[in-house]
Formats: C-alpha cells, sequence, structure tokens
C-alpha cells in the first residue's frame, strides 16, 4: 500500500506538519516517488513510523528515537513487548486508584466522615506502601494483616513500648531479655508477611527508609539500630557454636563493616529471583560480584574455612535466616551465581 503525506497523516491520526518534520529532519523520508514526483510511503515507511511513535511513547526525545534507529539495536518485538510491559504497569496503576476510590466510597456509604487524623495516617501509610509493594503485594499483606489482627491491635502496641523501654534504660543489647525480644518481633513480621521473604524484605527496607512511617508506629531510629545490635548479639552466640574462638576474632572485627549495604543487595538479588533471572545472567552477575567482595569483607575476612563452618551453620540453625529475607532458595541461587562469576574470571581455577 502506498499512502500521500495527507493520507498517512489521516490514518494515523498525526498532522501533516509532523510528518513534514521527520522529513526535514530525516527521520522518515517517503521511499517512492512517482513519475509525477508525487512521494509516496510504502509498508516500510510505516513500519519505521509506528517504530518512532512507540520510542517517543517509551520518553525518548527525537533525537534519541533517531539514534537507536539508526543502530537498528531496538528490534520491533523489543518494543512491542516494551510497550506491553508499560501498559500493564498504567493498568496496575489504575487499578491501585480503582482500590482507594472504593475504600474511600465505602467511608461514606457506611456514613462514616473519616477525621483529620484518619485521612493523614492513611495517606501516609498507602504512599509509604506504594514505593515498595505493587498493588497484589498490598492485597497479600492485607490478608495477612487480617490473619494476625488481634496480634497487630494488641500485642504490637505493648511490643513497642517495651522496645522504647529497654532503649530508654539503656538495657544491653546483648541480655538474655533483648535477644528473646527480638526474637520475637522476627517472628511477628514473619507472620506480618506470610514467611514470604520477597514481602518481608521489602518491608524492612520501608520500615527503616520511611521517617514518616516510623513516626506512625512510634518507632525511632534509635530503636531500629538497638533491634540490630540484639539480632547481632543472636548470630553471635550461634556462630560461636560453630567457629573457633580464633575465628570468632575476625568475624568480630569485620562483622560491622559496610552492614548497612547487606539489606539492600538482597532485595536486588531477591527482585532478580522475582523476575526469573538465571544465576548466570547479566543482571545477576554484577551481584554476585559485590556480594561475594562484601561477605569477604564483613565476615569472613577471605579465610575459607570461616565460610564453609558458616555455611554449616546457616543450614542448620533456623534463627540466623528469621527475619532476614534470606532462605536456602536464595543461598542456591547466590552460590551459583558466584560460582559462574568466579569462573568467567579464571576458569581453569574453577
Amino acid at each position: 500500500m502506498l499512502l500521500k503525506v495527507g493520507q498517512l497523516a489521516k490514518q494515523t491520526h498525526l498532522s501533516v506538519r509532523t510528518l513534514h518534520h521527520y522529513d526535514e529532519i530525516g527521520l522518515l523520508s517517503p521511499s517512492v516517488r512517482t513519475p509525477a514526483g508525487h512521494r509516496l510511503y510504502n509498508t516500510k515507511d510505516i513500519a519505521v513510523l509506528y517504530r518512532i511513535q512507540a520510542l517517543k511513547q517509551l520518553g525518548l526525545s527525537l533525537q534519541q528515537v533517531a539514534q537507536l534507529i539508526q543502530e537498528n539495536t531496538q528490534s520491533l518485538p523489543d518494543i512491542i513487548t516494551q510497550q506491553i510491559v508499560n501498559l500493564n504497569h498504567e493498568i496496575e496503576q489504575a487499578e491501585q486508584l480503582k482500590t482507594k476510590l472504593l475504600k474511600l466510597q465505602q467511608y461514606f456509604r457506611q456514613g462514616d466522615e473519616p477525621t483529620t487524623s484518619h485521612w493523614l495516617d492513611t495517606l501516609i501509610l498507602m504512599n509509604s506502601y506504594e514505593k515498595y509493594f505493587t498493588a497484589d503485594e498490598i492485597f497479600q499483606l492485607e490478608m495477612y494483616a487480617h490473619q494476625v489482627k488481634y496480634e497487630i491491635e494488641h500485642e504490637w502496641p505493648a511490643m513497642v513500648n517495651q522496645l522504647q523501654s529497654f532503649v530508654q534504660q539503656k538495657t544491653p543489647a546483648h541480655s538474655a531479655e533483648s535477644k528473646n525480644f527480638v526474637i520475637r518481633w522476627t517472628e511477628m513480621f514473619e507472620r506480618l508477611t506470610g514467611n514470604n521473604p520477597n514481602l518481608l524484605i521489602k518491608l524492612h527496607s520501608m520500615s527503616h527508609n520511611e521517617i514518616d512511617m516510623q513516626i506512625h508506629r512510634g518507632i525511632s531510629p534509635a530503636m531500629i539500630e538497638y533491634l540490630g545490635e540484639a539480632m547481632g548479639a543472636v548470630h553471635h552466640d550461634i556462630y560461636a557454636k560453630y567457629l573457633t574462638a580464633e575465628q570468632m576474632l575476625l568475624l568480630n572485627k569485620n562483622r560491622q563493616k559496610n552492614i548497612a549495604q547487606w539489606p539492600p543487595l538482597i532485595a536486588a538479588v531477591r527482585q532478580q529471583m522475582q523476575l526469573g533471572s538465571s544465576p548466570e545472567s547479566n543482571e545477576v552477575q554484577p551481584l554476585a560480584a559485590q556480594w561475594q567482595q562484601l561477605f569477604e569483607d564483613s565476615v569472613s575476612g577471605g579465610d575459607v574455612e570461616i565460610t564453609a563452618r558458616l555455611r554449616i551453620a546457616y543450614q542448620q540453625e533456623p534463627l540466623l535466616s528469621q527475619g532476614t529475607g534470606l532462605d536456602q532458595a536464595l543461598f542456591t541461587f547466590i552460590r551459583q551465581a558466584i560460582d559462574h562469576w568466579q569462573y568467567s574470571l579464571d576458569p581453569y581455577v574453577a
């Protein structure tokens, strides 16, 4: 099919001026010229026009579009796939908005006029959760929260008050009382997420990063730090069962190094697992390299024997993984990724 510029503009809902502009900048010119000198667009030209419009919808400038088309690195199937991904994201956002509106509608149908405080609390929770969770994940969390509703309404406030008391009274984080408390605290978090490590690591990230969420729940940064110290004391007791006194000295020397880097790294690995990425993929290999380096810097000190003993510990001691987002599936995944990364560095050593 051959089309004049006016015909193409009409059928694609673009202006003639736009098509002329594409021609002027060398982005899309009609390929066919009739004996009378008329310039016409053929099927290949229309395919290029689709590519231009699709790439623009992905947020690229005309200059970037021109470069991609010239390099021919973005195939039409890839562009279509990306468009589908974007549409799914828009659908998900629309579903989230629909859920909010239905909840508001329910308030008013019940004859309840939400208070200012209620509006603010709801907005804090809503905005925080949507930054970290998909609509489906939020639904799952609401379902799990309903299952432990009594604990949330009665036990959780008491636990927050007890944690605050520990901090104010400067109770040693390595005390038996504190260690037992942090075990119960992480058990509560696991129940809130249905023992789903993907949800757990996202909930931890939200709790640590969102100041408004911390204020809403009455949990200060000092309280979060105290929890980390208490769980560190629990882990220390377990490590001592598997390591020699000399190895414990090395471990204790390194353990506080780069400790803040672990949660986002675990989250990144879990995300790749959720996406179905292969341990050997280009997306996972940089994470494997970072994991290996971080483990040597802040845990094993590069000691092979410590690494082997800790591997046994994590297999046999559930408390080491409790509340961390770690599980055996993740360990297997990251070990495969690290093995491939090391082999790529030196196949003869591997």
